[in-house]
């Protein structure tokens, strides 16, 4: 019988011609590697982010010819390098690769939605511009620190017949009522019975018996559109989404306060923390190589400026002002907006 000896060497894989497995780990080994990506050298760390720019202020196309890849999130991103010594990049991913519907193998399982597979097959180390929503989320995404000051909250649109909203703010109890979302967006169809109706005395959580419309094409047009052709008859949406679509000149807010309005706003209960600078696998780090460099750059009077160019003062981490009224709960709005400002009251 021959006996094979196996030698230590073997083992390391230098009889295969391997390099040996370092003693102890650089400091740049944070810097996960990803395919195709250039790691960092010495201790800089390269971080490679996905956006599509299509959620204004956040992420959206440049001015410039030929147009690139801009907006808060990206402009935020540059200050880490001269910072913290972290280059990140922005790279073009649908956000169906960042999250969206869960994969086959999981079709036994009570949940709607999952990692992407951008991030889950590690082409990118992760995506920016995502809520930290409580649920689904957290089963497999790990998140950043918020880079703004207020927690994001939600709202609910319906359609306008004849200046009055088809669906009471008062309503309760959304069973038999066509409740869709914004597919692969926040806030997320399972966090809806976290959130409370102010219009009610006590508050009482809003209750959905039957399952919310989440099958739609990705995006807020599509929603939008959804809630507008009558496939839905209300939309749980981003209470501050329209406001921002009106700011960047969207045409998705054409129709606002005459088609459709919000008859809620100011819904929290459904996250922890507001918009994070990125989400990426959950285990996979890259929170902790990032939120030392978050917490820096917030200090400084780049993010200062750059937050307020996109945002009111009072959004932006260390800004002062009022609670902007779309994120204040509806029994407690002090502002005069209507059905006809696309801000229902309580009493409409």
């Amino acid at each position: 019988m021959r006996v094979i000896a196996i030698t230590l060497a073997a083992l390391s894989g230098q009889a295969f011609g391997f390099a040996p497995y370092p003693k102890s780990c650089p400091s740049h080994a944070a810097d996960p590697p990803v395919p195709g990506v250039l790691q960092g050298v010495g201790q800089e760390a390269r971080v490679v982010l996905g956006v599509m720019p299509n959620y204004p202020p956040y992420a959206m196309w440049t001015e410039t010819n030929p147009k690139d890849l801009g907006g808060y999130v990206v402009e935020l991103g540059a200050l880490f390098e001269p910072t913290c010594g972290i280059a990140v990049e922005f790279t073009l991913v649908p956000w169906s690769g960042c999250w969206g519907d869960k994969p086959d193998s999981l079709a036994s399982l009570d949940i709607d939605e999952y990692v992407g597979p951008d991030i889950w097959d590690g082409r990118v180390h992760g995506c920016s511009s995502y809520t930290h929503t409580r649920g689904e989320r957290e089963l497999s995404l790990e998140f950043t620190d918020s880079i703004l000051g207020k927690l994001k909250t939600a709202g609910i649109l319906t359609r306008l017949e004849e200046g009055k909203p088809i669906i009471s703010p008062s309503q309760v109890d959304y069973t038999g009522i066509k409740l869709g979302d914004v597919t692969g967006w926040a806030p997320t169809s399972d966090t809806f019975d976290l959130t409370t109706n102010h219009c009610v005395e006590g508050a009482p959580q809003f209750v959905k018996s039957d399952p919310i419309i989440s099958d739609l094409p990705e995006g807020n047009e599509a929603a939008i559109n959804a809630l507008r052709n009558g496939t839905i008859d209300a939309l749980y949406i981003y209470a501050d989404q329209l406001y921002n679509f009106i700011v960047a000149n969207d045409p998705l807010a054409e129709g606002f306060g005459t088609e459709f309005t919000y008859i809620h706003t100011g819904l929290d209960g459904w996250a922890n923390n507001g918009t994070t600078f990125a989400i990426s696998k959950r285990g996979s780090g890259l929170k902790q190589v990032l939120d030392p460099c978050i917490a820096k750059v917030v200090q400084t009077p780049e993010y200062t400026e750059i937050c307020e160019k996109y945002f009111e003062s009072t959004n932006c981490i260390g800004g002062e002002g009022p609670t902007l009224w779309y994120d204040v709960p509806m029994d407690e709005r002090t502002d005069s907006y209507t059905c006809a400002d696309g801000y229902c009251t309580c009493s409409e």
